[in-house]
């Protein structure tokens, strides 16, 4: 197995990794907030934390660093326009890194606290509300970005 070969496939574990963490958190927070208890709410934003600190920060930071290495082996360059698909797999990965790194794990810490305040408490505070929405914005527009990168690299011309 050639240098290439390892990096493709660390790519694509990583994005394993990061995919199916993003997936598994939208659908503990789903099937948690339908029971309506605030301890399984509290405990599911808790474990969506974990994965996205632990296996998911791992999928994210193999699939871009990866990727960039594919794109330099292949004589492709990085960030340049051709071949397009390449470069908007770039673009877009690296935006839903940003995303993901700025916004979505720091939101998921404040998420955990608000919600374990809120099973605490017995009602739902603003800041859980806040927290909870912006989490469900950012997670899907991440997974939305994560799918057509996905498949940019699936469908692309051979």
């Amino acid at each position: 197995m050639d240098i290439r070969g390892i990096m493709l496939f660390l790519h694509l574990i990583g994005l394993a990794l990061w995919f199916g963490v993003t997936l598994s958190i939208a659908l503990f927070a789903v099937r948690a907030n339908q029971t309506g208890d605030r301890t399984i709410i509290a405990f599911a934003y808790r474990a969506s934390h974990r994965l996205l600190r632990g296996p998911g920060l791992l999928g994210m930071l193999l699939t871009t660093i990866a990727g960039f290495g594919l794109a330099g082996m292949g004589g492709y360059g990085v960030f340049r326009l051709t071949p397009h698909w390449q470069f908007q797999m770039q673009v877009l990965g690296l935006i839903a890194f940003a995303l993901a790194v700025a916004v979505q794990i720091p939101n998921s810490g404040r998420l955990v606290r608000a919600a374990e305040a809120t099973a605490n408490a017995g009602k739902e505070s603003a800041s859980f509300l806040k927290f909870r929405k912006t989490n469900a914005i950012v997670g899907s527009i991440n997974g939305v970005l994560i799918l057509i990168v996905t498949l940019l690299g699936a469908l692309r011309p051979f």
